[in-house]
């Protein structure tokens, strides 16, 4: 992808950003889409900086995180699976930008899948780390799972314990990255078996 297609594609995502800040005059909308702006513009700063040269699928990949896991936030208090969807979805789109990033080093390919699959790991980890701590500092509610009642009063009904949530987002997320293993796996070995059978 271009500079100049990834310049029209940058201010093409601020203009709509601002039409949404313009049209949906809220707060909370605003910190999300704020956090979904900042988002955006650290993975393009990275791209640019260290010349990773993603292309415009990535740029698809990394609106898809961010939408699903920031504009749409308020879906976590709508419905419990939600959350748990998302950890296993993203470490999936995540694994497949990490593969591109490491994929021309000079590395054998079971190198490549187990430094993509550490690294997403490890940003599960520290994801998680990064909710107890905002969470301890500020309460925002990000670790348990909270459903809306709207019953009466509206309020926050804790349906999942903290702990419980936390370990299941990791095994989510950790499923993620084995699904995107395997689904690298099973066509480098049927390459490599049809390569081997035209030597023969």
């Amino acid at each position: 992808m271009n500079e100049k297609k990834k310049r029209w594609l940058i201010i093409s995502i601020a203009i709509g950003v601002l039409l949404i800040l313009y049209f949906l005059k809220n707060s909370s909308m605003f910190v999300r889409v704020a956090g979904f702006v900042i988002g955006f513009l650290i993975f393009y700063f990275l791209d640019t900086f260290f010349k990773i040269n993603f292309q415009p699928k990535h740029y698809l990949y990394i609106l898809i995180i961010l939408t699903s896991g920031i504009l749409l936030a308020p879906l976590y208090f709508l419905s419990e699976n939600y959350d748990k969807i998302l950890h296993l979805v993203s470490p999936i789109l995540g694994s497949t930008l990490i593969f591109y990033m490491i994929n021309n080093q000079r590395l054998n390919f079971q190198w490549k899948l187990l430094i993509t699959f550490m690294f997403i790991l490890s940003f599960l980890t520290l994801h998680e780390i990064g909710e107890y701590l905002i969470d301890l500092l500020w309460d925002f509610k990000l670790q348990g799972v909270y459903i809306r009642d709207f019953s009466g009063i509206e309020k926050l009904n804790l349906t999942m314990s903290k702990i419980d949530d936390t370990m299941i987002d990791l095994i989510m997320g950790t499923l993620g990255g084995i699904v995107f293993v395997i689904g690298k796996t099973i066509p480098y070995l049927w390459k490599k078996k049809k390569r081997s059978e035209k030597k023969k």
